[in-house]
Protein backbone atom coordinates (compact mmCIF):
# COMPACT_ATOMS: atom_id res chain seq x y z
CA UNK A 1 0.00 0.00 0.00
CA UNK A 2 1.14 3.51 -0.76
CA UNK A 3 -0.02 6.75 0.75
CA UNK A 4 -1.22 9.95 -0.87
CA UNK A 5 -1.59 13.08 1.24
CA UNK A 6 -3.97 15.97 0.55
CA UNK A 7 -3.29 19.29 2.25
CA UNK A 8 -6.17 21.77 2.43
CA UNK A 9 -5.77 25.39 3.39
CA UNK A 10 -9.08 26.45 5.01
CA UNK A 11 -8.25 30.13 4.39
CA UNK A 12 -8.66 29.42 0.66
CA UNK A 13 -12.03 27.67 0.96
CA UNK A 14 -15.25 29.61 0.49
CA UNK A 15 -16.88 27.32 3.08
CA UNK A 16 -14.23 25.88 5.42
CA UNK A 17 -16.68 23.40 6.95
CA UNK A 18 -14.79 20.79 8.98
CA UNK A 19 -17.04 18.08 7.51
CA UNK A 20 -14.84 18.18 4.43
CA UNK A 21 -12.41 15.96 6.35
CA UNK A 22 -14.99 13.16 6.06
CA UNK A 23 -16.80 14.00 2.85
CA UNK A 24 -13.75 14.29 0.60
CA UNK A 25 -12.24 10.88 1.51
CA UNK A 26 -15.70 9.28 1.25
CA UNK A 27 -16.23 10.79 -2.21
CA UNK A 28 -12.79 9.60 -3.36
CA UNK A 29 -13.44 6.07 -2.05
CA UNK A 30 -16.77 5.98 -3.88
CA UNK A 31 -15.42 7.36 -7.15
CA UNK A 32 -12.46 4.97 -7.10
CA UNK A 33 -14.62 1.93 -6.31
CA UNK A 34 -12.68 1.42 -3.08
CA UNK A 35 -9.18 1.77 -4.54
CA UNK A 36 -8.68 4.87 -2.36
CA UNK A 37 -9.09 4.29 1.37
CA UNK A 38 -9.35 6.93 4.09
CA UNK A 39 -6.44 6.68 6.55
CA UNK A 40 -7.26 9.59 8.83
CA UNK A 41 -6.53 13.27 9.08
CA UNK A 42 -4.48 15.73 11.09
CA UNK A 43 -3.90 19.45 11.41
CA UNK A 44 -0.44 20.95 10.84
CA UNK A 45 1.13 24.38 10.89
CA UNK A 46 -0.15 27.77 11.83
CA UNK A 47 -2.79 28.62 10.83
CA UNK A 48 -3.71 24.96 10.90
CA UNK A 49 -3.87 23.21 7.56
CA UNK A 50 -6.06 20.11 7.24
CA UNK A 51 -4.12 17.05 6.07
CA UNK A 52 -5.95 13.98 4.74
CA UNK A 53 -4.14 10.65 4.48
CA UNK A 54 -5.27 8.19 1.81
CA UNK A 55 -4.05 4.63 1.29
CA UNK A 56 -3.91 3.42 -2.30
CA UNK A 57 -2.81 0.23 -4.01
CA UNK A 58 -1.70 1.92 -7.24
CA UNK A 59 -0.64 5.56 -7.26
CA UNK A 60 -1.35 6.42 -10.93
CA UNK A 61 -5.05 5.50 -11.12
CA UNK A 62 -5.66 6.87 -7.63
CA UNK A 63 -3.96 10.14 -8.55
CA UNK A 64 -6.08 10.41 -11.72
CA UNK A 65 -9.24 10.02 -9.62
CA UNK A 66 -8.07 12.50 -6.98
CA UNK A 67 -7.10 15.14 -9.53
CA UNK A 68 -10.39 14.70 -11.38
CA UNK A 69 -12.30 15.39 -8.16
CA UNK A 70 -10.06 18.32 -7.15
CA UNK A 71 -10.35 19.95 -10.56
CA UNK A 72 -14.00 19.23 -11.38
CA UNK A 73 -16.07 18.77 -8.23
CA UNK A 74 -17.32 21.44 -5.88
CA UNK A 75 -17.60 20.04 -2.38
CA UNK A 76 -19.53 21.93 0.30
CA UNK A 77 -19.57 24.89 -2.12
CA UNK A 78 -15.77 24.90 -2.35
CA UNK A 79 -13.55 25.14 -5.41
CA UNK A 80 -10.90 22.66 -4.27
CA UNK A 81 -8.38 23.78 -6.90
CA UNK A 82 -7.65 26.89 -4.89
CA UNK A 83 -7.01 25.17 -1.56
CA UNK A 84 -5.62 21.67 -2.18
CA UNK A 85 -2.07 20.41 -2.60
CA UNK A 86 -1.55 16.68 -3.31
CA UNK A 87 1.59 14.66 -2.62
CA UNK A 88 2.74 11.07 -2.72
CA UNK A 89 4.43 10.05 0.49
CA UNK A 90 7.95 8.71 -0.14
CA UNK A 91 10.69 7.54 2.22
CA UNK A 92 12.60 10.76 1.53
CA UNK A 93 9.58 13.02 1.98
CA UNK A 94 6.53 14.19 0.09
CA UNK A 95 6.57 14.39 -3.71
CA UNK A 96 4.08 17.13 -4.53
CA UNK A 97 2.23 16.44 -7.77
CA UNK A 98 -0.49 19.09 -7.54
CA UNK A 99 -0.51 21.96 -8.10
CA UNK A 100 2.21 22.08 -10.71
CA UNK A 101 5.04 24.34 -9.69
CA UNK A 102 4.32 23.95 -5.96
CA UNK A 103 7.05 25.53 -3.87
CA UNK A 104 7.71 25.60 -0.17
CA UNK A 105 7.22 23.06 2.54
CA UNK A 106 4.36 20.62 2.04
CA UNK A 107 3.82 19.95 5.74
CA UNK A 108 4.81 22.93 7.81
Amino acid sequence: MERIVLRLDPRLLANPDADIRYQLPDLLAERSAGAIVDNGYDYVGEPPLLVLFLNVIEVEPAMACILDVVENVRLLDNDLRKAVAVAVERAEGHEVVYPRGFTGSFLR
